[in-house]
């Protein structure tokens, strides 16, 4: 498939790079001579101009040749602008949206005829269901983008006197329907053998397809069952009035099962918090005052806070915020972050979840435009050291009838979980494909070439 992408920033740049790793040909334009330079970096063509301009498309980026145009620049304008004359050209579209008011017309009008889009991504809504995943039980999040039905991620941190640590893999006794998939440690990412031993402060991802299974879980590791127990969240404290914020705040409180959560909106600038107010509803509280001034926090009863949200648009705000309101008793505390680098480095300061809206939405644009390809989903961990990969097993493919342990699979690389028919089934070295499995994979980052390969 050939791949036009407007944009060649942070998104548009991983975008571009995903798709080159799946084997597609892909252009990249952008105005910005920085983001030009860097996009050469990679196995692509690149070209500097204006993604808004049909002569710059037509003549120079060659968009009659492409099959696929996808609109990921900082500018929602040009974005839809280049979906539309993409589509007159006879492209698939994918725009990505910043700011979803600029599309709102009453529901009656065609949005993909009138804009000449087949897909909008905002990394706003992306970013907001994120944390509305976590508002129930917030240990477990869902698989996104993957066939895998009721599949959890459980995301746990060990401590000194959990029964686990010491002892490796193998003489752990975890239910049928666990797995850990991958280890996070200062040193780096891992994905685990069952040679691997657990140690103190070793941050695990956990498979699980069984939610009966938790309490089980819990002992065998050590987990806090207030951890993996569902939380009835009362109070809700989130910093900002970004879009992000107030969406959250809005829909949080008109949603009739959180219709006993306790909303506070903080804002430090009174004028943007009496604008807040008047649009949020009238029970939702918005507090003026900043969310990186502990005393504050303090007098606001942040020691009392169910779940507190940091989604200001300065990520710097976000995670001191959270540092804080953890120190000062938030149960749980969710960042917004806008930088991978940033999300690598602060993983393992004590926040409980990271938000990368960047990342979330790179995902879901790669999975949309390859939704046809071998690999049926992706989506990146830890920053982008590892990632975890969904394949389809087709009629002619070389892996069916032999056992695991004979098909060479690529070291540092987990297939954790077959969907088959529905039912989800954790492997062994001896279970044997079949034609319609869904196999999700957990592998670092230098690896995915090879993995791929390994599926082709």
């Amino acid at each position: 498939m050939r791949v036009l992408i407007a944009g060649a920033g942070e998104v548009g740049f991983r975008v571009g790079r995903d798709l080159v790793y799946r084997g597609h040909e892909v252009t990249l334009v952008d105005s910005n001579p920085s983001s030009v330079k860097r996009a050469q970096t990679l196995d692509v063509q690149v070209f500097k101009g204006n993604a808004a301009s049909a002569k710059f498309l037509m003549e120079e980026a060659s968009i009659k040749e492409a099959d696929l145009f996808i609109g990921v620049t900082g500018k929602d304008v040009v974005n839809l602008v280049g979906c539309s004359i993409a589509k007159k050209m006879g492209c698939s579209t994918i725009a990505r949206l910043n700011n979803p008011d600029i599309i709102a017309l009453p529901s009656d009008y065609d949005h993909k005829q009138l804009f000449g889009v087949d897909a909008f991504v905002s990394p706003d809504e992306l970013s907001m269901h994120r944390i509305w995943q976590i508002l129930s039980r917030p240990a477990l999040t869902r698989l996104e983008h993957f066939s895998v039905g009721s599949l959890r991620i459980l995301e746990i941190r060990l401590n000194d006197s959990s029964p686990s640590v010491g002892r490796p893999l193998s003489n752990i006794k975890l239910p049928p329907h666990c797995r850990i998939a991958l280890i996070a440690r200062e040193e780096g990412v891992t994905i685990p053998s069952e040679q691997d031993i657990l140690m103190p402060r070793d941050r695990i991802l956990i498979l699980l397809s069984e939610n009966s299974e938790l309490e089980e879980l819990s002992d065998s590791l050590g987990i806090p069952k207030e951890i993996t127990s569902e939380r009835n969240i009362k109070r809700l404290m989130i910093a900002g009035t970004s879009r992000i914020a107030l969406n959250l705040a809005k829909q949080v409180h008109e949603d009739p099962k959180y219709e006993d959560i306790e909303v506070y909106v903080t804002e430090p600038d009174p004028i943007m918090a009496e604008k807040a107010s008047s649009v949020l509803p009238e029970g939702v509280r918005v507090l003026v005052g900043s969310s990186t001034d502990r005393h504050f926090l303090r007098e606001e009863g942040i020691r009392y806070e169910d779940l507190f949200v940091a989604a200001t648009d300065r990520e710097d705000w976000n995670v001191l915020s959270c540092l804080l309101a953890k120190k000062e008793g938030a149960k749980r505390t969710v960042a917004l972050v806008y930088q991978t680098e940033l999300e690598y480095v602060i993983q393992d300061t004590g926040i409980d979840t990271l938000i990368n809206p960047k990342r979330v939405t790179v995902n879901a644009i790669v999975n949309r435009a390859t939704s046809t390809d071998k690999i049926e989903g992706m989506e990146e961990l830890e920053g982008g050291e590892a990632s975890v990969r969904e394949f389809l097993i087709k009629k002619n493919s070389k892996k069916i009838g032999l056992p695991i342990e004979k098909l060479g699979v690529p070291d540092k690389t987990l297939i954790a979980m077959v969907n088959r028919n529905g039912e989800a089934i954790f492997p062994d070295e001896e279970f044997i494909f079949n034609e319609g499995d869904h196999v999700l994979v957990f592998t670092l980052k230098g690896k995915l070439p090879e993995v791929e390969k390994f599926f082709y």
